[in-house]
């Protein structure tokens, strides 16, 4: 690969672009390889509740769970609304018995947990911390229940291990793995439910979730009280049973037959990749490659700067502000101009940050992205920064326009 060249005065554009330019933290990119074959449609307007359809989805929910590696005695069941749909449920169906702790890890950690106290679920402790980091996790009560977010691509922080959530729990620990679920390991001994979605890790259309349950899950939820849920959302059939047919593929709403291909495509895939362990190489090769482009570029830094308690795959990046020009007052003008080169070029799609995040750069780094290809975004930041501050780019094929840009 032939990589921008930076010189004193001057930078090379690269003249390789990525084979595949999309790196957004969702809709996530498709898995390589991927195209809409003649089987993917064979359902499309066909029913769900057919005979057909039916095993169509048990197939999902079976191999879903063997990938993740699901333990013995956990059931599974197919959401509508993505991963925040499975994470609502959860919050919904599970919480109220016991008083709650929330760690504010990330942007969706906040949404749970305003969830919790806009709905009146449970008392609610919110543990807090600086955006990049993870709350602190010590003298939590085992009798409490407990909300986290596994992987937040906001912040790009995680949770450097489960081993603080105790073996002996009384309350339940439910978890956000929208995109968690196949880019870290999980230790499922100290999570009760877990959520996530089609559209992060294996690059499934949007709109499917799906939620998982230990023992200790189930055992409350047939013990649970009937409180009142919404239909969309409800666990329990009307008579107050627990709605068994929905962990066994039945959807409570109407799911797409075309998402339902699409995902059994990523499925065979990813089984073709080598499984679970195929997959998080491939987060770690990815991670490798960002960030020893991050290690030597010293205008560009992580917004999580704690190693331990960073995401492999929610590369989340900011302008270093002592490396900005004398004057710069605004580091998110110079971040929305090197984007929009970067889209110009067709060198990168959708890595703005976070909305309510400050301003830098969130790219996609899970199973489905090639190494190859951040490593050239990597090369394709270099240019547009120095672009966007005012050196001049050396290039043989640079436009008028670009030559407007490289001068303001």
């Amino acid at each position: 690969m032939e990589h921008a060249m930076e010189t004193q005065n001057a930078v090379v554009k690269p003249s390789n672009l990525p084979c595949d330019p999309r790196f957004a933290s969702g809709p996530c990119r498709k898995h390589p390889g991927w195209s809409v074959e003649p089987r993917m449609l064979q359902y499309v307007g066909r029913s769900h509740r057919s005979r057909d359809g039916a095993k169509r989805l048990t197939e999902v929910v079976t191999r879903m769970s063997k990938l993740l590696g699901l333990p013995s005695g956990w059931i599974c069941g197919i959401v509508n609304g993505s991963g925040t749909g499975a994470c609502s449920m959860a919050l919904q169906n599970f919480l109220g018995p016991r008083p709650v702790d929330t760690f504010i890890s990330d942007s969706f950690a906040q949404y749970w947990a305003n969830e919790i106290e806009n709905l009146e679920l449970a008392p609610q402790t919110r543990h807090l911390c600086a955006f990049g980091d993870f709350p602190d996790t010590n003298g939590i009560d085992p009798c409490h229940d407990i909300v986290l977010v596994l992987n937040g691509t906001s912040s790009g922080v995680c949770p450097a291990n489960f081993d603080w959530i105790s073996l002996n729990r009384t309350g339940l620990v439910i978890a956000d793995a929208v995109s968690a679920a196949f880019t870290r390991e999980i230790d499922f001994e100290r999570i009760d439910v877990l959520c996530w979605s089609w559209q992060k890790a294996l690059g499934g259309e949007g709109g499917h979730g799906m939620i998982a349950l230990s023992p200790r899950a189930q055992a409350r939820l047939e013990a649970g009280e009937r409180k009142p849920v919404a239909r969309l959302m409800k666990l329990h059939l009307p008579d107050g049973s627990v709605n068994a047919a929905f962990f066994e593929g039945r959807t409570i709403s109407t799911p797409s037959m075309f998402a339902v291909e699409d995902i059994l495509s990523a499925l065979d895939w990813a089984d073709a990749c080598g499984g679970l362990p195929a997959l998080l190489k491939r987060v770690a090769d990815n991670y490798a490659a960002v960030a020893e482009w991050v290690s030597n570029t010293p205008w560009i830094e992580w917004v999580c700067k704690n190693s331990s308690v960073r995401s492999m795959c929610s590369i989340t990046l900011r302008l270093t502000r002592e490396q900005l020009p004398a004057g710069t007052r605004d580091d998110g003008e110079i971040i929305s101009r090197m984007i929009r080169l970067l889209e110009d070029e067709n060198a990168a799609f959708d890595i703005w940050s976070y909305g309510n995040a400050p301003p830098g750069f969130r790219i996609w780094a899970g199973p489905t992205i090639e190494t190859d290809d951040l490593a050239a975004l990597c090369q394709w930041l270099t240019w547009a920064y120095h672009a966007t501050v005012g050196n001049n780019i050396a290039s043989e094929a640079m436009t008028d326009r670009q030559t407007d840009l490289a001068q303001r």
